[in-house]
């Protein structure tokens, strides 16, 4: 019988960052993108309906925080500030959105999706970018550790 050891699995290890930042990555980019699309006047009104502050510089600092930051999370490049930036507009998106509206509406939109992103972000600024993102090939320190090979040693990323 052959045996299975955990060392096999190392390099799918490196897939787990990757499939999470390209998941979030993805999903910002192309709202940030809607957003745009939309109008900025647009959802500047929305934000303002809201009562939040200064609606229209709101209204670009999202979108570029979305569309940008997405974009950045799915090649990998400074992802842990994309990731912080995100988490804002996520916190934001909650409180101000979603508290009134609950987790799981049926026939609507609820605050499901917007905290399973939450989580993704959150994942990204603790584990880093992974080994295959620009920033491992650029040589930026994510500041993760990653277990060798032989799961005996702890390496810096």
């Amino acid at each position: 019988m052959k045996s299975h050891n955990s060392s096999s699995l190392v390099p799918a290890g490196d897939l787990g960052p990757l499939f999470m930042r390209i998941g979030v990555g993805v999903v910002f980019a192309w709202h940030g993108w809607l957003k745009f699309d939309g109008g900025v006047g647009n959802f500047a009104g929305f934000l303002g309906s809201l009562n939040v502050p200064a609606p229209e510089v709101t209204a670009w600092l999202t979108m570029l925080a979305e569309g940008v930051g997405g974009l950045l999370l799915i090649i990998g490049l400074v992802t842990r500030y994309a990731s912080l930036s995100l988490i804002a507009v996520m916190i934001g998106a909650i409180v101000t959105v979603k508290a009134d509206v609950g987790f799981i509406v049926q026939g609507g939109a609820g605050a499901e999706l917007d905290v399973a992103l939450l989580a993704g972000l959150f994942g990204l600024l603790f584990i880093g970018p992974g080994r295959l993102s620009l920033d491992a090939l650029i040589g930026r320190k994510s500041g993760a550790q990653n277990v060798s090979h032989d799961h005996r040693t702890l390496v810096d990323a």
